[in-house]
């Protein structure tokens, strides 16, 4: 494997334990697969990593209002 590239393993243990850190580094590397099958559960994950960022994205800019909320009421 070279050191430009990451494997499947890497993107699921990423996924499965919401590691964004080690998302952000996989996503600057590109996919080894030996299989299409391989490739085909690669893109199943990065779809996977995708929602997750869209939905602490979404999270994110919820608390990030309610906080403008709060400090405009107390101001």
């Amino acid at each position: 494997m070279s050191i430009n590239t990451f494997t499947l393993n890497e993107l699921k243990l990423a996924v499965i334990n919401e590691d964004f850190e080690k998302l952000e580094e996989l996503s600057k590397k590109n996919p080894s697969f030996s299989s299409i099958e391989e490739a085909k559960e690669i893109l199943s994950y990065i779809n996977l990593a995708t929602q997750m960022i869209e939905k602490k994205k979404k999270k994110l800019l919820a608390d990030m209002n309610q906080l403008k909320k709060l400090k405009n009421y107390t101001s």
